[in-house]
């Protein structure tokens, strides 16, 4: 009999965890999963109890406030999948209030403090990684982590049903729906018929910064001239494939900012896992995915013109969206949730070791 102390692992998020969820939630509750088949592994939602923090040997989780280590003999792990610092510059736009200038800088301080503190640094992508080391002062190592793929859901998907083009993700001000709706309008007017479906409305937790304004949902809805939808909850997470599903096309465009080029969009995984062709804004990792892996088209920032002719040829040309659908299904062993995560594993397992 022995009274060692089992090797605990704690992974933390500032997000909801639930029936409804949003990509930080998705993305540790996903972490939290695969770490549990090898370790006494917690996870620390939003509004969770944060006592385990204190008696955990590794800890993971975003540069939020209040997650840093309790005791010195800690490894931490911050995970930088999320350029908040970007999207709050783009949030703001180029009058920020004071409380927005605040709040701007305690972020970029908590990001300066995680590259300068952490054991471990993670990532979703190298060219976010690229960015971050431009920042960095300390020569703390570095693994990538993408977003990954439940390939347990993708079984049980409907096929498309109708001419339905689906956004997945948000109203952010980064992002670009304006000219997804000028697009649909536009393939109707020449006598294709399509819809618009905007996934959700209001955002999984109320506590967070509101990037998605109503009064936008309300003149985009205004706009579409009864060709575009919008559900009026966040979909539950379970669902959210199913509803993916039921379109023929996935659309996620952005504007040309600085906040594109590091980004990877949690959304496309979702069009992954759904086999649902992508028409997607080039720059980032994003449209380099569905470019380099022929998983849709890539179209140029603010390009109504490309964009209405990318839907047009995945509407229309049953062989290119087969060809599409084909590659997107190929993909999805790659971004198993278990393959992406083996290299935190392995990092983890090391400690372990040690510490033992």
């Amino acid at each position: 009999m022995t009274n060692e102390r089992p090797f605990r692992v704690v992974v933390t998020t500032p997000d909801i965890v639930g029936e409804r969820m949003a990509g930080p939630g998705i993305r540790a509750m996903h972490l939290a999963r695969e770490l549990a088949k090898h370790f006494d592994t917690a996870l620390i939602a939003q509004g969770d109890s944060r006592d385990a923090l204190r008696d955990a040997d590794v800890l993971i989780g975003q540069p939020v406030r209040g997650f840093r280590k309790r005791r010195g003999s800690q490894r931490i792990i911050y995970d930088l999948f999320d350029p908040n610092v970007l999207e709050l510059r783009e949030l703001y736009g180029n009058a920020p209030s004071i409380r927005q200038r605040v709040h701007l800088a305690a972020e970029w301080s908590r990001l300066t403090y995680a590259l300068r503190h952490a054991d471990l640094l993670m990532c979703a992508a190298a060219k976010q990684r690229e960015f971050y080391q431009q920042l960095q002062s300390s020569d703390t190592p570095w693994i990538e982590v993408p977003f990954g793929v439940d390939l347990e859901e993708t079984a049980g998907c409907p096929k498309p049903q109708d001419n339905v083009i689906v956004w997945g993700g948000g109203l952010w001000e980064w992002l670009d729906p304006g000219l997804a709706v000028d697009a649909v309008l536009r393939l109707n007017r020449e006598g294709l018929r399509c819809r618009l479906l905007f996934l959700g409305r209001a955002r999984p937790n109320p506590h967070a910064v509101d990037r998605r304004r109503e009064d936008r949902f309300d003149a985009l809805l205004a706009r579409g001239n009864g060709v575009v939808a919008a559900n009026q909850e966040w979909v539950p997470y379970r669902e959210r494939l199913s509803w993916l599903r039921s379109g023929k096309v996935a659309i996620m465009l952005h504007r040309p900012t600085v906040e594109a080029v590091y980004s990877i969009r949690t959304r496309l995984f979702d069009a992954i896992a759904a086999g649902v062709p992508v028409v997607a804004t080039e720059r980032g990792f994003a449209a380099e995915l569905v470019a380099r892996e022929k998983l849709g088209i890539v179209v140029p920032a603010g390009d109504e013109e490309a964009v209405t002719q990318a839907i047009r040829r995945l509407l229309t040309d049953d062989a290119f969206h087969a060809a599409c659908v084909a590659n997107l299904v190929r993909m999805r062993s790659r971004f198993a949730w278990d393959v992406v995560a083996r290299p935190l594993i392995g990092a983890v397992s090391e400690w372990q070791k040690q510490i033992r």
